[in-house]
């Protein structure tokens, strides 16, 4: 088994990301349910109104600016929150939630405050430099996420983004959050200079920043339709390598293997929602067109089209197997750059050891002794160990699909 899934890794790493399941495609033809999640221990609420798509993105976004539109939406949303019992951590995500109105706004974090819970929320730079009625309505909120993504203008001209021009104007108008984090991406077309735009991140100045490699996979992103080459894993390591250093050097810390870097001892940078959902393991609910849910065995998402989802109609749901909601896990955890045999036991109730080949990783270098990622370079070949069998051969079944219906061309 183990020879099996590093083979496919080697053959496809871009295959092998922390996302899982590896497609989509996957639990629809594996693990098909019914039912839905009511409650959970962390809430998630989706807004998915954007100005444009971005072209690295795949998420459940809708470009409509009409007001009467987002009015119903948030209707919905409020009715929903109103018969949720608790919540011990909040994110809201989208899309670009602050593209909501100010009042519909408030209204939504309004609906929030009385769990008392710590609230995440995400805006662009153009919103936080030039939209302080919307930063008025965020009352409440403990910590503000913004898409810097870079600082070059054609990397941000090719992904969608605009220029650099707001983004110190924008930091300076979220120093009235608790905490702020930036993000950005590595690997995008027509980066030239990763290491300026690390650079230009810390010369703002924010609580925490959080580097992502950029996906070149995945259906709804305009970069896998162009068909664009994505970076071998070996340059990914590079481009992570001198990231990690810089951000070091200047006073950001992270486990080795980390996306998320924080100036707070003690701090991952991430929203505790973010925390107690990949770390511990904890039960979400997600709310809104395309949010995701799990609780036990049950994993949901709402349907993705805002019109559906306003009228009421159901997404998809799976029950998974224990080794699938195990696999889920474990990759996700990886994020922050160490498995804890701890957390693994308090969730799962047995040793990381008695079901993974914890040393076969630690003796080829891809952890260290206490767990933690020792390779970015290797991460594909890692994470394919955590794999069920199941979903290796599956993925190798798709992949031999795709061979015979694509053939390579003969010389």
């Amino acid at each position: 088994m183990i020879e099996r899934a590093l083979a496919l890794a080697t053959a496809h790493p871009h295959d092998f990301t922390l996302q899982y399941p590896p497609r989509r495609e996957y639990f629809q033809d594996c693990f098909r349910g019914s039912g839905r999640v009511e409650d959970a221990r962390l809430l998630y609420v989706h807004v998915p109104f954007c100005a444009h798509r971005c072209s690295y993105c795949n998420f459940a976004v809708d470009l409509s600016a009409d007001e009467a539109r987002m009015e119903r939406y948030v209707d919905a949303l409020v009715a929903r929150i109103g018969r949720v019992r608790a919540a011990e951590a909040i994110d809201i995500g989208g899309g670009t939630p602050t593209r909501l109105p100010p009042h519909l706004l408030r209204r939504l974090v309004g609906s929030l405050a009385r769990f008392g819970a710590p609230i995440s929320i995400e805006t662009t730079p153009e919103i936080a430099a030039t939209r302080p009625d919307v930063l008025d309505a965020l009352e409440g909120v403990d910590r503000v996420s913004v898409g810097l993504q870079s600082s070059a203008g054609d990397a941000l001209s090719i992904a969608g983004r605009p220029d650099a021009a707001l983004h110190a104007r924008a930091l300076e108008a979220l120093r009235r959050f608790r905490r702020i984090n930036v993000d950005l991406v590595f690997g995008l077309p027509g980066q030239a200079d990763w290491a300026a735009d690390v650079r230009h991140a810390i010369a703002l100045a924010p609580d925490a920043i959080t580097t992502y490699d950029c996906l070149y996979r995945g259906k709804g992103r305009a970069m896998t339709r162009r068909s664009l080459q994505a970076p071998s894993p070996e340059a990914y390591a590079s481009l992570y390598e001198e990231g990690r250093a810089l951000l070091r050097a200047a006073g950001y810390d992270a486990p080795y293997g980390a996306m998320t870097y924080s100036r707070h001892r003690g701090e991952t940078g991430t929203s505790v929602y973010f925390e107690r959902r990949l770390l511990d393991g904890f039960s979400y609910l997600g709310v809104g067109n395309y949010a995701t849910s799990h609780q036990g065995d049950l994993w949901t998402f709402e349907n993705a089209s805002v019109d559906r989802f306003l009228r009421g109609a159901s997404g998809d749901a799976y029950v998974l197997p224990r080794d699938e909601t195990i696999a889920k896990y474990v990759l996700l955890s990886l994020s922050f750059g160490f498995l804890d045999p701890a957390r693994y036991r308090a969730r799962f109730g047995e040793e990381l050891g008695d079901r993974f080949p914890m040393r076969f990783a630690v003796e080829r270098g891809w952890l260290t002794e206490s767990y933690g990622v020792a390779s970015f370079g290797d991460l594909p070949k890692l994470r394919s160990l955590f794999y069920t069998p199941r979903a290796i051969a599956w993925l190798a079944r798709a992949r031999e699909q795709q061979a015979i219906a694509r053939p390579e061309p003969r010389a």
